[in-house]
């Protein structure tokens, strides 16, 4: 099932189109996205998992030379080599305090900046350091943290064990040892708020060829973007723009607002139109990092872009990430370059066309119908009803766990073979728990 078809089910069952009327359908779709993000986070469902490989790198020293802007609120640092991509985010050590790097000049990658005033320093080893590892934005929570290898050997540790910040805290473990991880713990999160205002739109003549359209548009700020191995973080929206009619010959010019935070970039996002939710296309503005001056974007269209009226543009939809993301630290510091694996439970992207389906198994679809209706005939002071289908959400629940949940963990036992040929150890025995 599509999210039309389970619209349309819910529909059947209230005995009215929520079709018919626009803000009505959007807050059936509110309602149905709201259950199917809830059913990823509240248990470990085998298909609400994800899993991916980290790059992990050790300490990187460099020759540099900074000095304070005050425009800028940063002391701007000039390395003499281009340096790596993962810094940003991270700690760089400069006559041996720590600070923390904020981003890379996007035009000139042997430039970065760190947000303290820092006094004017010339040709001074500085050394950066990533201790804290960025996870991707749709991670609700971690399940495992280890690292995998193809032989045995002491680094090949497996699976690390989590470690509380209390028990961080506790046994004081040192932030600058380096060697072999075995352990992680979690650290503080990272966000970023959406921009307070919608950029600037126009109309501007162009060539014929453009397409009739009817637009508002959106933007959203983004960190790391494209940037080696760090992953990636974007902010909610912006208010959207009113509505602006172009014509088959005329283009749309988008003016972002100035921007008083520095190394974000701009993503700007266009709506069909005033009665639609779909986000159909994605430009990106770029980075605007060295100064606080908006410069304004064109959006060229085709006619190939409509069909009937609507975008089949293929860029990046908005995926409503929130501009929130988790990080975590590996203790001690790693002492070489490898990656780690992470598995998680992920948040899902929100169900937007109609032709969108849920990643979910197909005989559960109907899970997100009757988890929705409990909620609109509870509004609509239909209790008995409501109830019906919280009981038919309960048993369907069941039947995901009983499926879904009943992967048992069992430990590989290596054993010898008699001569027979007849193992004396099975390979398979139950986990207990050790203290």
């Amino acid at each position: 099932m599509n999210l039309k078809d389970i619209r349309e089910y819910i529909a059947n069952i209230l005995d009215y189109d929520p079709s018919s009327n626009v803000q009505y359908s959007a807050q059936i779709d509110d309602i149905i996205n709201q259950h199917y993000r809830m059913l990823f986070s509240i248990k470990a469902f085998t298909f609400a998992q994800k899993e991916v490989e980290i790059p992990i790198k050790t300490d990187a020293t460099f020759t540099a030379s900074g000095v304070y802007n005050p425009a800028l609120l940063a002391t701007i640092v000039t390395a003499t080599t281009a340096v790596p991509t993962w810094i940003e985010g991270n700690i760089v050590e400069i006559n041996e305090v720590e600070y923390e790097v904020l981003y890379i000049d996007a035009g000139t990658p042997t430039i970065f900046y760190i947000k303290d005033n820092i006094a004017t320093f010339t040709n001074v080893s500085i050394r950066f350091k990533q201790r804290f590892i960025k996870l991707p934005q749709d991670c609700v929570s971690i399940l495992q943290v280890g690292r995998r290898s193809m032989t045995i050997a002491p680094s090949a540790v497996g699976r690390y064990v989590p470690l509380t910040r209390y028990e961080d805290e506790y046994y004081n473990l040192p932030l600058d040892e380096v060697n072999i991880p075995n352990y992680w713990v979690m650290q503080d999160s990272v966000s970023i708020t959406s921009p307070s205002h919608p950029p600037a739109v126009s109309a501007s003549s162009t060539s014929a060829g453009q397409g009739a359209r009817t637009v508002r548009v959106a933007m959203s700020y983004v960190l790391n973007h494209k940037r080696g191995q760090d992953f990636e973080l974007e902010s909610g929206l912006s208010p959207f723009t009113d509505t602006l009619s172009l014509s088959d010959t005329q283009r749309l010019t988008v003016t972002p607002p100035s921007l008083a935070k520095h190394g974000f970039s701009r993503r700007i996002y266009i709506l069909n139109d005033s009665e639609t939710p779909e986000f159909d296309g994605v430009y990106e503005v770029g980075t605007l990092i060295d100064t606080k001056i908006s410069a304004a974007v064109n959006i060229d269209f085709t006619l190939a872009s409509f069909t009937n009226g609507t975008f089949v543009l293929d860029n990046q939809r908005y995926k409503y990430p929130e501009g929130y993301a988790q990080q975590i630290r590996l203790y001690p510091r790693q002492s070489e370059d490898f990656n780690i694996s992470v598995r998680y439970i992920y948040r899902p992207a929100r169900l937007v066309e109609d032709t969108d389906t849920p990643e979910l198994p197909q005989s559960h679809h109907l899970l997100l119908a009757y988890a929705s209706l409990m909620d609109i005939l509870n509004k609509h002071d239909n209790g008995p009803l409501a109830t019906v289908y919280k009981n038919k959400y309960d048993e369907e629940i069941i039947k995901m766990e009983q499926r879904f949940l009943t992967q048992k963990p069992r430990r590989f036992v290596k054993g010898f073979m008699r001569e027979s040929g007849v193992d004396t150890v099975p390979m398979f025995t139950p986990l207990k728990r050790v203290p």
